[in-house]
């Protein structure tokens, strides 16, 4: 009988520290403002499908994920709403745009040009995914850019730690463009 009790003990303690040594750690609030502001600075600048030239007056950022963003045929993660903080801060973080940053709860809160499908005030609607975090250390994050009805964009973005900042390294999965 005690040295079945000892095998399970060993056995559980062998699994506790195998979970413990996995490596999968809560991000902290500014890890999750430092990924989003650098994914939505990608979105809007170089990936704005216009080559980074488009001049964007203002960049209205729906406040919940959306994992299609990305790939519209990827396996999604339940949506989840970003917190006033990481709001304020990616807001912040964002301050040496050009553009001004407005939240929304979704493209039904702005006004379209029945014509052409773009916003009528020339913003751009950008959508976040969950951040998913990878083995490694890196995370990836889904991205895209509405601009009109023939001008939108997305991918999936990878991003890593370096040297205290998190970057966007490239991009995974499908890309798509309109």
């Amino acid at each position: 009988m005690k040295p079945l009790r000892l095998m399970i003990a060993l056995l559980v303690g062998a699994l506790v520290l195998l979970g413990c040594s996995s490596g999968a750690t809560e991000l902290s609030a500014e890890d999750e403002i430092a990924i989003y502001s650098a994914v939505v600075r990608q979105v809007a600048g170089p990936d704005d499908t216009f080559g980074g030239t488009l001049a964007k007056p203002i960049l209205y950022i729906v406040r919940h994920t959306d994992d299609a963003a990305g790939d519209p045929g990827a396996t999604r993660a339940e949506p989840a709403a970003l917190s006033e903080e990481v709001q304020e801060e990616v807001t912040a973080a964002l301050g040496d745009l050009p553009s001004e940053i407005v939240w929304i709860d979704s493209r039904e809160d702005v006004e379209f040009d029945p014509d052409t499908g773009a916003l009528a005030d020339g913003g751009v609607i950008i959508t976040v995914g969950n951040i998913q975090r990878q083995d490694g250390g890196e995370v990836q994050v889904a991205g895209s850019i509405y601009v009109a009805g023939l001008a939108a964009g997305g991918k999936t973005y990878v991003l890593q730690e370096q040297d205290g900042q998190w970057v966007v390294t490239g991009t995974t999965g499908v890309e798509w463009i309109s």
